[in-house]
């Protein structure tokens, strides 16, 4: 078994790889903790005049969409988890009903939403959302 090198010290050795890039990629942005290579502590001490490119602007439809999806009152505003143990038979008839209007390509279809536009009528129901 040969001597054990770290992946940043093994592609040093990779050709056309930017060692800089790497290591970054490798450590997610942070910096190392060990002590760099000899290799590439010389290379790091001459200045590096690259930019960055600058990111290409989202397709306005993209922007659109976003925008539109924030305002939805079922996706605009964050979600928590909150468990609730339920009777067999409503989880039943709750997944059954989801599943058909899946098929039918009715909305809402997905469980998640189905159940929170009936904890929605039950709260306007009972004075608790207005």
């Amino acid at each position: 078994m040969g001597e054990r090198r770290t992946l940043i010290e093994g592609l040093a050795d990779a050709e056309n790889i930017d060692p800089d890039l790497a290591e970054a990629f490798i450590t997610n942005g942070n910096p190392r903790k060990a002590a760099k290579t000899s290799a590439h502590a010389a290379e790091a001490t001459t200045p590096a005049i690259e930019e960055s490119p600058a990111k290409p602007p989202l397709p306005q439809s993209i922007v659109e969409a976003a925008q539109v999806s924030a305002s939805s009152p079922l996706t605009g505003v964050g979600r928590v988890p909150m468990g609730a143990r339920i009777r067999t038979m409503i989880a039943e008839t709750v997944k059954r009903a989801s599943l058909e209007r899946q098929l039918q390509g009715i909305q809402p279809n997905s469980i998640q939403e189905i159940l929170e536009e009936s904890l929605e009528l039950w709260l306007l129901k009972h004075g608790y959302l207005k």
